[in-house]
């Protein structure tokens, strides 16, 4: 029988649907019998079936737990033409590391080269899948397809790292970038939330390394950058549902999943010089004019150069006045408060912000256009104005606490006032799980701001006492 069954299961590896309707199934005996049933196994074959099936599935897990990977494929081979359905494990999980593994150990180019052929054929696959897949999980473990793109980048990348096998299949780096880019506009448009915090990263060190071999890549990469840095926050957002549902557990995983990332993320961009004030100026001065219309560009530049403190700039002031004509929204009401600010126009400055505000019809965003108003505020070294926005933002919305009492440990670092900086930094963390690495940086960048703040004191007051006994001894020998 099982001779005969193992013909069958060659025989229907094209015969199992590929967009089946969605099936509740709760255990893995029902999955299978709903897959073999579909894939044309007679009546009367479906119980000896489904028992080899099984074993099949047992082999496969017990063979990846051993690291025995050539065993492995085998079961997942049979599973995944006969039983698609099965296992969510047939799509992540164990079967892409297996397959990563059994490329790495075979010695056979052309081996390795089927291996990878599985490999995306499999990611292709639950792509077509993936309604019917996750119809077997609760919906917070259901995966979107924005998280099986950035698992297919990331395995591209680490699959063809081979020498031998990149030029077998055909690798570029530029199709490596284009997987992480198109996982990353899926993740911007419709979320992800099974997203390995590596793919995030690993999309700005592609981008990066671009911008580094190609300067025209400039624009791309700032873009690149913002799309990055976002997916990575709405990602950080998760650990806040985890811990509403009373699983602090999973929140502190995610956070640790997540920040990491967006450090790195921060750091590298940073060092890329892609945004410094110097270069993205004359880059915006460049471009703004024959841009004027275009909105999208135009809140996108504004955010940037607000990220790269350019916002006090001509550039910026001119990006947010075309856009405030083509649709006043609150963006772009920020940038001509602030253009009034820096005018000295504080009655206009104050009715730029107050229309901001009514730009918006919840207090939850009015929250968030606050820390917007209080950012601008704190860079034209307004500082009384910007702590008045953060506690605004605060009663807006009391989500944005820990953001808000972040920008509040900036503000109070500019003043000088150290242990409020900190009292404030440990706020945000207290009030908002996803804030934790952040806040601990920036407690660590302002106990050295303290300790240069003193020993600058020190070195003060010993040049003043070195420059008064000086006088003194010039007074004593003139005769003073």
């Amino acid at each position: 029988m099982k001779i005969k069954f193992l013909l069958l299961a060659a025989s229907m590896g094209l015969a199992a649907n590929n967009a089946m309707a969605q099936f509740e199934g709760s255990d893995l005996n029902s999955r299978i019998e709903y897959s073999l049933k579909k894939a044309g196994v007679p009546e009367a074959e479906l119980a000896d079936s489904i028992m080899y099936t099984i074993s099949y599935a047992k082999g496969f897990q017990d063979a990846c737990a051993e690291q025995k990977y050539k065993d492995a494929y085998f079961n997942w081979k049979v599973l995944y033409r006969t039983a698609p359905f099965a296992q969510k494990n047939l799509y992540t999980g164990y079967a892409p590391y297996m397959l990563l593994m059994l490329t790495q150990q075979e010695p056979d180019v052309e081996k390795k080269a089927m291996y990878y052929n599985d490999m995306m054929d499999m990611f292709e696959q639950r792509l077509v899948r993936l309604d019917s897949i996750n119809s077997y999980f609760t919906e917070k473990e259901r995966s979107t397809r924005g998280d099986v793109l950035a698992e297919r980048a990331n395995y591209y990348g680490w699959i063809c790292a081979d020498p031998t096998l990149a030029g077998k299949v055909g690798y570029t780096f530029e199709k490596g970038y284009k997987y992480y880019a198109d996982a990353i506009k899926e993740i911007k448009e419709n979320g992800g939330r099974e997203l390995d915090g590596t793919a995030l990263f690993s999309f700005i060190y592609y981008s990066d390394l671009y911008f580094k071999q190609n300067p025209a890549h400039r624009e791309q990469y700032l873009q690149d950058y913002l799309d990055a840095k976002d997916a990575c926050e709405k990602m950080l957002q998760l650990a806040k549902e985890a811990e509403a549902d009373g699983n602090e557990q999973k929140a502190q995983q995610l956070v640790a999943k997540y920040d990491d990332p967006l450090s790195k993320i921060e750091a590298t961009f940073a060092a890329s010089g892609c945004a410094n004030r110097e270069q993205l100026i004359p880059l915006y001065e460049k471009n703004i004019e024959a841009k004027k219309t275009d909105l999208a560009y135009l809140r996108s530049a504004m955010t940037l150069m607000a990220n790269a403190d350019c916002d006090d700039s001509d550039i910026y002031f001119k990006a947010a006045e075309y856009a405030y004509n083509i649709e006043p929204t609150f963006e772009s009401a920020i940038g001509m408060g602030q253009s009034e600010s820096k005018k000295g126009n504080m009655n206009k400055m104050v009715e730029y912000y107050n229309k901001a505000l009514e730009l918006c019809n919840s207090d939850a965003n009015k929250g968030k256009i606050c820390l917007q108003i209080a950012s601008g505020l704190r860079k034209s070294q307004q500082y009384t104005g910007a702590l008045a926005y953060l506690d605004k933002a605060k009663n807006y919305n009391a989500d944005l606490a820990g953001k808000a009492a972040l920008q509040q440990a900036n503000v109070y670092t500019l003043l000088g006032q150290y242990d409020q900086a900190i009292t404030s930094a440990r706020e945000a963390s207290q009030a908002d799980i996803t804030l934790g690495g952040v806040a601990t940086r920036l407690i660590a960048a302002i106990n050295n701001a303290k300790a240069n703040a003193a020993a600058n004191a020190r070195a003060k007051a010993e040049y003043e006492k070195y420059m008064a006994k000086k006088k003194a001894e010039a007074d004593f020998w003139s005769g003073k």
